[in-house]
């Protein structure tokens, strides 16, 4: 027994250990989920809680907030919000908790798939070590919420290829729930049709092999019959709160200019996919091929759909050392059904979106767990990974702090779980909560124009309860889109409608009607302060910080260009500073009225001497 003991401690091996990979897991949210919690929103998440209060309020949805995106998000926040109050612990609690809903339900498919305890395991220490850690601008976003009622709907359309001989009325039922899940991920995002269309002929396939084509016609009225219920609940809530012809004006005569362009860059998007999530995009090398390989194993690609009987998975020429082949048809159809779910949502993201990193989310989820489908702990091999650079970077000067080597699809940079200066925040988190101070440490995007220093706004905040008299309903204007919280922190209606002034703005119409109405809503708003963004106005985030001339704040920097010093709202009464953010008192004709294009600055004129262009700066900005 002794010597069986002693052979068994040798034969050890972590990665295939269940009782690691789940400790592995538990330890990275407890050090994690704190600094999660008190991380900063994105500028997306401040606008859906503006939809949020117009909601609560009672205000009319798209009239009283612009928004070119469907209400599915500001619906589900609305719950969470009337539940659980204000904060934004509350709010990143509940994203962990979606995110939480995704993994079990994807671990419980990839058990169906043949995987084995310890790989699942594994594959939530995956995600633990990954999500947590990724940047706010992927936090709280549309397409990993997304995610949990597609997921839903692909488990639900799972059991029905499953179940085989079932009842008329208990298929019919199960198809129903499947379309309403499906719906309500369309009141999200349209996009997610793509993937649903992908699952359903994926298990129209496998179903067809033992029910007759009736049947499966059925199955598909019945999944159309429930979305077409979830999209009747929505259309109503429109109609009845008046939301519905503002909601069809955003649709028909904005949108439609807004998502131009997009198809033209699927190639870049695609390339561009391998390196959002450093190093996790190397995923994809794997997880790719090992899609259509459980397509061939499920015989999903047969000429012969409708006249195969059941029977073993297609054999697959790879090495067994590599690849896991299925040992039964239930195991091949489930690998098959995530494949087409995977591949199907790859596809939406690239082709149907812009390239922006939280696209990528339900990706990367779903690319992991078809890659544990074949036992890989792949967890694993990122926490060696991980720990290595750690090791490397605090302890040795191998790597230049100031500048770590260029390697595409690594990241030779400090990981937040190895990161002294992050982890130092932890304690504070438990005590403090997400105070400004803490979010401008745990942000990773505080000093671009897209995110916010939030003690500086802070100061601005502060500034604007002083103002005699006090600030009503529509008089002030956050002009750009890292200020646009101040409504939520003074609890202030807006001057207009839009949030995003730079994305509307940007958005291209024949004979610039979008920007001329617009500008028609600022001038007719009753605005009295506006609240701007210096770093907006420049590629080099330093520069926002440097004051007017002789030091005086109530200047504006030399660098700033000549030509916008005359238009709004950098021509009205500059009254207070903090960094980089501007009040301005509105005392003088308002003048031309636009943002420029971000990629159009350095025509816009000098102001003296200005640096040339740098690399990228923000995070879904390529190399020049």
């Amino acid at each position: 027994m002794r010597l069986a003991g002693l052979r068994s401690s040798r034969n050890f091996l972590p990665w295939r250990s269940a009782t690691i990979g789940w400790a592995v897991t538990l330890l990275a949210l407890l050090v994690g989920a704190p600094l999660f919690l008190c991380m900063p929103p994105w500028v997306d998440v401040t606008l859906y809680d503006m939809c949020v209060r117009s909601i609560l309020d009672g205000g009319v949805y798209y009239r009283d907030v612009f928004d070119t995106n469907l209400p599915g998000i500001a619906w589900a926040m609305t719950g969470v919000r009337a539940l659980f109050g204000w904060s934004y612990e509350a709010l990143r609690a509940a994203d962990l908790a979606v995110m939480a809903a995704e993994v079990a339900l994807l671990c419980g498919w990839i058990r169906r798939a043949g995987s084995t305890h310890a790989a699942i395991a594994w594959f939530a220490a995956a995600v633990t070590l990954f999500y947590p850690f990724t940047s706010e601008f992927v936090h709280v976003q549309r397409d990993g919420w997304m995610l949990l009622p597609a997921l839903l709907a692909a488990r639900l359309r799972l059991a029905r290829m499953e179940r085989g001989h079932a009842c008329g009325r208990e298929r019919a039922g199960f198809a129903i729930l499947e379309g309403i899940a499906w719906g309500a991920a369309v009141w999200v995002k349209p996009h997610v049709i793509i993937p649903a269309g992908c699952v359903w002929i994926a298990s129209a396939v496998v179903i067809a092999r033992r029910e007759p084509l009736r049947r499966v016609l059925a199955d598909l009225g019945g999944v159309v019959l429930g979305g077409l219920l979830a999209g009747t609940v929505g259309i109503v809530w429109l109609v009845q709160t008046g939301a519905w012809p503002y909601f069809r004006d955003v649709f028909v005569n904005w949108n439609p200019n807004y998502l131009s362009g997009v198809l033209g860059t699927a190639g870049v998007r695609f390339i561009e996919s391998f390196t959002i999530f450093r190093p996790w995009g190397m995923l994809y090398y794997v997880s790719l091929p090992l899609a259509f390989v459980a397509l061939w194993e499920a015989r999903i690609f047969s000429r012969h759909i409708f006249s195969q009987s059941m029977g073993e998975p297609k054999k697959v020429p790879l090495n067994s050392r590599w690849y896991s082949p299925a040992s039964s048809e239930s195991i091949a159809n489930a690998r098959g059904l995530l494949a087409a779910l995977y591949l199907g949502w790859t596809a939406q993201a690239i082709f149907l979106q812009k390239g922006l990193d939280y696209v990528q989310v339900p990706v990367m989820l779903l690319a992991m767990a078809m890659i544990a489908t074949q036992r890989w702990a792949f967890g694993f091999v990122y926490l060696v990974w991980f720990a290595i650079l750690g090791i490397v970077l605090n302890f040795t000067n191998l790597i230049p702090p100031e500048r770590a080597p260029g390697i595409p699809v690594l990241r030779l940079e400090q990981y937040p779980l190895t990161d002294p200066q992050v982890l130092s925040q932890w304690s504070r988190c438990w005590r403090e909560g997400s105070t400004p101070e803490l979010r401008n440490r745990l942000g990773h995007y505080v000093s671009i124009h897209c995110g916010t220093n939030w003690e500086q706004l802070a100061n601005v905040a502060a500034y604007l309860r002083t103002v005699q008299p006090p600030l009503g309903p529509g008089e002030l204007n956050c002009w750009h889109d890292s200020t646009h919280s101040l409504y939520l922190q003074l609890n202030l209606a807006p001057a207009t409608r839009y949030m995003h002034y730079g994305t509307v703005f940007a958005i291209p119409s024949e004979d610039n009607w979008i920007r001329k109405r617009v500008a028609e809503d600022v001038a007719a708003s009753p605005q009295r302060y506006v609240v701007a963004d210096l770093t907006r106005m420049t590629w080099h985030p330093d520069l926002a910080q440097h004051l007017g001339p002789g030091g005086d704040p109530n200047t504006l920097p030399d660098w700033f260009p000549l030509s916008q010093r005359t238009k709004f709202p950098w021509n009205q009464e500059l009254v207070f500073r903090s960094g980089r953010y501007v009040v301005y008192r509105v005392s003088q004709p308002l003048g031309e009225i636009d943002i420029p294009d971000w990629e159009t600055l350095e025509d816009l004129g000098p102001g003296k001497s200005p640096p040339p262009r740098p690399g990228p700066i923000w995070p879904f900005e390529p190399t020049p």
